[in-house]
């Protein structure tokens, strides 16, 4: 392996190592965020020798690991719980938890992610008003593919301080296998008795 090739890598770990502090320690809640500025405050350009997403995704687990460890479960656990009661809440669209909260890379500045699935996709807006909730509209891509997403509706809304974001698609959509935005890999996701339980699993390794 050639010294340039050695010193690319290193610069590569470097950045993810301090990209993932950002995001554990500072809230920054996107890897491509973190990574830009992670590479400045090394003092490096901000477009050459960036690290991938799972790159960034293994540091940060390994600084969880080591400087966060009771923290982070605690966070992780007040996020699923939250996330329990917006899935009993919403059972009728049949919701799925993913995203940090489901693979358990959560910080304490992640938002709740559940797919929710309803061949009226107006339904969601009128059950949260229903339950007096406010919201907000936005659409969230869905990566399907490596060269693939789909934009989906989404209703937002806070909970307790937490961001929860409902991402709204039609019941033919259960067949997309949707990937991950950080290793191209399926995605995690949890319904609501495989939550329950990853929680609870979570709760005995605590004590």
């Amino acid at each position: 392996m050639s010294t340039r090739i050695k010193s690319s890598q290193k610069l590569r770990m470097e950045i993810a190592e301090v990209a993932a502090k950002l995001i554990a320690v500072d809230g920054a809640l996107d890897y491509h965020t973190a990574k830009r500025k992670a590479a400045i405050q090394l003092g490096l350009s901000s477009n050459k020798n960036l690290p991938a997403n799972h790159e960034i995704e293994k540091a940060l687990i390994s600084y969880q690991n080591l400087f966060q460890v009771d923290t982070h479960e605690s966070q992780l656990q007040e996020l699923r719980k939250q996330a329990i009661q917006a899935m009993k809440m919403l059972r009728q669209f049949k919701p799925l938890l993913v995203g940090p909260v489901a693979s358990g890379t959560a910080t304490r500045n992640s938002e709740i992610i559940l797919h929710l699935y309803s061949d009226q996709l107006e339904q969601v807006g009128l059950f949260l008003a229903d339950q007096g909730i406010p919201y907000s509209l936005a659409e969230k891509h869905v990566k399907i593919n490596t060269a693939q997403s789909i934009v989906f509706p989404t209703y937002n809304f806070i909970a307790d301080e937490t961001s929860i974001c409902l991402v709204v698609m039609s019941e033919k959509d259960k067949n997309l296998n949707p990937i991950s935005s950080i290793d191209n890999k399926p995605m995690i996701s949890a319904n609501l008795q495989e939550t329950i339980r990853m929680t609870e699993s979570s709760c005995s390794s605590l004590q």
